[in-house]
């Protein structure tokens, strides 16, 4: 994935319709943005033909915890305060507020200016 906004914009719109490779593409896009924040679950599937699928991504940004996981063909958005390893609250959000929050944690950690990736600043300057 090259990383521009284009993508992302395309992504969010897979997810809104809750097509199964939304998943794959975002977490790709993150690990390549947020290496030290983004966390993938993989889980193997199928019998003959064997496929590896992303069952989670998390990204943790101080006590922000930003999950995507899947839930059937569809893909559920979750954002989690944890502190040292406890979840205090957690809250089911719509794939598009959720961009918009990670968007605005990135932007307060400074993520874009310390140089965490050229994708980390596109998406800061996503506007849904």
């Amino acid at each position: 994935m090259t990383g521009n906004i284009d993508d992302l914009a395309a992504l969010i719109r897979d997810a809104e319709g809750g097509r199964e490779r939304f998943l794959e593409k975002f977490a790709a896009f993150c690990e390549q943005a947020f290496p030290r924040q983004a966390t993938v679950t993989r889980k193997a599937r199928g019998w003959l033909k064997r496929t590896v699928a992303i069952e989670e991504l998390a990204l943790r940004f101080e006590t922000r915890v930003f999950v995507l996981r899947r839930d059937g063909a569809g893909v559920v958005a979750e954002i989690a305060h944890e502190v040292r390893g406890v979840v205090i609250s957690r809250k089911q959000v719509p794939v598009r507020d959720w961009i918009t929050e990670l968007r605005q944690k990135i932007h307060e950690a400074g993520l874009a200016v310390s140089g965490e990736g050229h994708a980390a600043a596109e998406l800061t300057d996503f506007q849904p």
